[in-house]
């Protein structure tokens, strides 16, 4: 059955381009069947569209939460310009008749002294405007038709905010970043960077005006680098490579606005398109690909952007550095944005440390930093397991499943399930035989009435720790359940369970309050 299935997928009058292999068809018994598992492996960004028929306009589907919904011709126009060999990337498009009373030189300038000053002995720093803005891909000859003029990337990074929404440029750009304070009932934002007149609105005087104010509120740490202060964290970094990411990955060619949000329980940053590689691929890092190129080259020449796929490494281990929940990249669509989350809240609380101590002994803490964020994770919920994992872990599946083996084996966690449907809780009832268990443990006088005391007050104090980052998350926006489990790192059983709650005390609303089973119900903060 699963070969004739594979078969019909590969037929190229049904499909477009076969993806289905062996190993993407699972076959699980269940009563007297069976049960066929299909896991569609995602298109690169050369092998989109995939389509159904013969024509990619009409045939072109695309998963969005529990339906397949068909694609508009432009979102498949995108598909189309995505790939790496199409004739003429959107950001290399010539705008005619613009000229240098287009730039905005007070820019320009600024990034060439930045850039002269960073490489003094590099061989672009002494040509002629013209020539340097030639080499960053500002300015090009089509050597087809002889055309030649600046381009869209020379515009964006450089240009007037009048010259770049003209309607021969992008009429809808906008670039936005808000503060967003706790306490919205009074007012939206307590500051706001936008296109209010005061500044020219292209990336590299966002880049400028923004940057600054996400670095300003970021934990420095005293730690010395030769005899002075680094004052340049890791975090640090994470946020500014963040930041390159949302200019340099966005798509330009509809509805171009850059969004970042400063909130008190994270940093969210949305750009225009879809990824360009699968989610996995992205927490993988190292893979690079790149939608605007001469973009990158810009940002890299001022030591601010590689081309080596490792900044997404940066982000994770930035966050990792401060002990903060894991950065979480989410999809959406009509419009397609890519929206990066950067939480703002540390992976493990006292209350979690104290209550693990109790049951394996002070020396948990010794712990690699990994296996301490899996026992965090299964004492504040009922069961984990490895798809509620990848929010915080950064290992590949497979060797997060290894892991768990691992731990399983050395007695902190009990597997129940099989395959990909197995759940993981921690061994409360064999402290004994863990090979953690120390003699602080042994020697402990504490009453068995005193630790289960303890740990009741432990988990009603995390129970709230997870209402409130539930409110935060619903705060400014309404959000499915799964998408609530994901921002908080909380797998989505314990996640519902507490969203119960809070329905039940009037701490969240639903959106369709008479339809409580609603696929696509969402909830907000009251």
């Amino acid at each position: 059955m699963s070969k004739m299935s594979i078969r019909f997928f590969n037929d190229r009058e049904k499909v477009s381009l076969p993806l289905l292999t062996d190993k993407d068809v699972v076959s699980e018994a269940y009563g007297d069947g069976y049960i066929l598992a299909f896991f569609i492996p995602r298109a690169t960004r050369d092998q989109r569209p995939v389509y159904v028929g013969l024509d990619p306009m009409t045939g072109t589907y695309r998963r969005d939460h529990e339906g397949d919904y068909r694609c508009e011709p432009s979102t498949v126009s995108q598909m189309f310009a995505d790939r790496k060999n199409s004739e003429v990337l959107q950001e290399a498009r010539i705008l005619p008749n613009y000229s240098w009373d287009d730039i905005d030189l007070t820019s320009f300038r600024q990034y060439r002294t930045l850039f002269t000053n960073l490489t003094p002995s590099h061989p672009w720093a002494v040509l002629e405007d013209l020539e340097l803005m030639k080499k960053l891909g500002g300015y090009r000859k089509d050597r087809v038709s002889g055309e030649e003029g600046f381009t869209l990337a020379g515009l964006l990074m450089f240009g007037k905010t009048e010259a770049i929404t003209d309607v021969a440029c992008l009429p809808d750009f906008m670039l936005d970043y808000r503060d967003i304070p706790q306490d919205t009932s009074k007012t939206r934002w307590i500051d706001r960077v936008y296109p209010d007149g005061t500044w020219e609105c292209n990336l590299f005087q966002f880049y400028r005006r923004v940057l600054p104010k996400l670095h300003a509120f970021l934990p420095k740490p005293f730690v010395l680098k030769g005899d002075e202060r680094q004052e340049d964290t890791p975090t640090h970094e994470a946020v500014r490579e963040a930041f390159i990411n949302l200019c340099v990955h966005a798509s330009y060619s509809r509805s171009p606005r850059l969004v970042v949000e400063k909130r008190p329980d994270g940093i969210v940053m949305r750009n225009p398109g879809t990824l360009l590689i699968s989610v996995p691929q992205y927490y993988e890092g190292g893979h690079s690909e790149c939608r605007n190129p001469s973009l990158q080259k810009m940002f890299g020449l001022i030591g601010r952007s590689d081309k080596a796929g490792s900044g997404v490494d940066k982000i994770l281990e930035g966050w990792k550095y401060a002990k903060w929940r894991r950065p979480y990249i989410n999809e959406k669509s009509h419009p397609d944005v890519v929206e990066l989350y950067l939480p703002l809240e540390s992976l493990v609380s006292d209350s979690t440390i104290a209550e693990l101590k109790s049951i394996f002994g002070n020396n948990i803490t010794e712990l690699p930093h990994n296996e301490i964020i899996i026992l965090s994770m299964a004492t504040t919920e009922d069961e984990v397991s490895n798809a509620s994992l990848q929010n915080a872990i950064n290992l590949h599946p497979s060797d997060l499943s290894k892991l768990l083996r691992k731990m399983c084996n050395d007695g902190m966690l009990v597997a129940s399930g099989f395959g990909r449907g197995t759940t993981y809780r921690l061994n409360r009832g064999n402290v004994a035989s863990s090979n953690l268990a120390s003699s602080d443990l042994a020697s402990s006088n504490l009453a068995s009435s005193d630790v289960a005391s303890s740990k009741k007050r432990s988990r009603a104090t995390d129970e709230e720790n997870v209402m409130s980052m539930i409110r935060e998350a619903c705060r400014h926006q309404w959000l499915l359940a799964k998408d609530i489990s994901r921002k908080i790192g909380r797998h989505p059983t314990h996640t519902r369970t507490i969203i119960k709650k809070m329905l039940d005390r009037g701490e969240l609303k639903q959106e369709f309050p008479n339809q409580p089973t609603h696929p696509a119900q969402r909830y907000h903060t009251v």
